[in-house]
């Protein structure tokens, strides 16, 4: 599988993770972020190109809800999911805590 340079901010975190593709559901962990996806570690095993729905819990408490996310590569129980849509509160919470996050730099 091919390798992309990455032209944003990733942060290291460990937030709640609730996700689903058709009809099973996984629970994890978010253990790094960025606004334009999320590396993620679970109970449901995902495989290259699956797209599933994400319920992310920020470190601030606040809640993101990701409509659709596409696995662009996936080791073990490890798995990293591209942005492909998200509503405009959760886009403006993302952004607020990276945001924040920057000016903490």
């Amino acid at each position: 599988m091919p390798f992309a340079l990455r032209y944003h901010y990733r942060f290291p975190v460990f937030s709640l993770v609730k996700y689903e593709r058709g009809e099973g559901t996984g629970y994890g962990s978010v253990t790094n972020l960025s606004s334009l996806g999320w590396r993620i570690s679970g109970s449901l095993p995902l495989e290259y190109g699956d797209v599933c729905a994400l319920k992310v819990r920020l470190p601030t408490n606040q809640w993101v809800w990701v409509a659709e996310g596409k696995v662009r590569w996936a080791y073990g129980e490890e798995c990293g999911i591209e942005t492909v849509m998200i509503d405009k509160t959760s886009q403006a919470r993302l952004n607020e805590y990276i945001q924040a996050r920057l000016k903490a730099l």
